[in-house]
């Protein structure tokens, strides 16, 4: 089976049963659909939105070198201090004397003098605190993707491990993985367990998932192996290690699911194991 690429040029390029995983993005067709992957065009993406910032930061500091001598608080204090002069040399008649009429613009200007500071101070605590929100929710985001990813690992390699026992040809463990990601995750307690899924038994292990994907995925393993009860045994019936009445492949869902498929034929695949339908714990290995 071909690797899924996360980037094609046209729809008609993805593989049959894919094309809902991908999304138009810039003239391609990107991967969309499994969290926690990302694509060549993401890269892209960050690293021009990098190369604007980084330009921008070098305009800007070429821009304040021209003020380098410049006491930013001294600038707005001489401006304060000049509106105020302005007002006051204003009020003055051409006689000398005060017009009363135009000692509003005074006091108004030395008030703006007396609050400009401290205006200035507010303006300067809210933009840290803007950018303190910034480094927070920017924080928060790379913490998300990083639990992403070390879930996204951890599944995996559940299902790696569990392919092994069950013996998954090996072309086929990538398949599996893929399947695997869109039901299982990592529980509060660090079990790997599926997810509420439609046609999936929810809380189960990766293991128990991968026997239950036996009949959907036969060709997962080995002819002789995969896919219904009657695989891997004498006369349909399957080897211990895939009977689910057996120690070593007790599965209450597979048994469920035989029942209900051929009782009679559950019943022998329970008594070739020493068990029987109903039974309540797996059945110890025959002498």
């Amino acid at each position: 089976m071909p690797k899924l690429k996360t980037i094609y040029d046209t729809p008609e390029e993805i593989p049959e049963g894919f094309v809902d995983l991908y999304a138009e993005r810039g003239g391609k067709m990107e991967l969309v659909g499994i969290e926690g992957v990302r694509t060549q065009g993401d890269v892209d993406r960050v690293q021009e939105a990098l190369k604007k910032e980084r330009t921008d930061h070098r305009v800007s500091k070429e821009q304040l070198l021209r003020f380098a001598d410049i006491n930013p608080d001294e600038v707005h204090e001489k401006l304060d201090q000049f509106d105020s002069m302005k007002a006051q040399l204003e009020a003055f008649t051409k006689d000398g004397k005060i017009d009363e009429t135009k000692l509003e613009p005074v006091l108004q200007s030395r008030v703006k003098a007396a609050l400009g500071p401290v205006e200035r101070n507010a303006a300067q605590l809210a933009r840290a605190l803007e950018d303190q929100k910034k480094l927070t929710v920017d924080a928060l985001k790379v913490g998300d993707d990083l639990k992403s990813t070390l879930k996204r690992g951890s599944v995996e390699r559940a299902i790696r491990d569990e392919a092994v026992k069950l013996k998954l040809i090996p072309t086929a463990v990538d398949d599996a993985i893929m399947a695997g990601l869109d039901v299982l995750d990592v529980a509060d307690d660090g079990a790997i367990v599926t997810k509420e899924r439609p046609g999936v038994v929810p809380g189960i292990g990766a293991g128990d998932w991968l026997k239950d994907m036996q009949d959907k995925r036969p060709h997962w393993w080995p002819q002789s192996q995969g896919g219904g009860a009657g695989a891997g045994g004498r006369g349909g019936i399957p080897n211990r290690a895939d009977n689910p009445w057996s120690k070593e492949g007790w599965n209450l869902t597979r048994q469920g699911q035989l029942v209900r498929e051929n009782p009679a034929k559950a019943a022998e695949i329970a008594k070739s194991v020493g068990s029987s339908i109903g039974a309540t714990h797996a059945a110890e290995p025959m002498k």
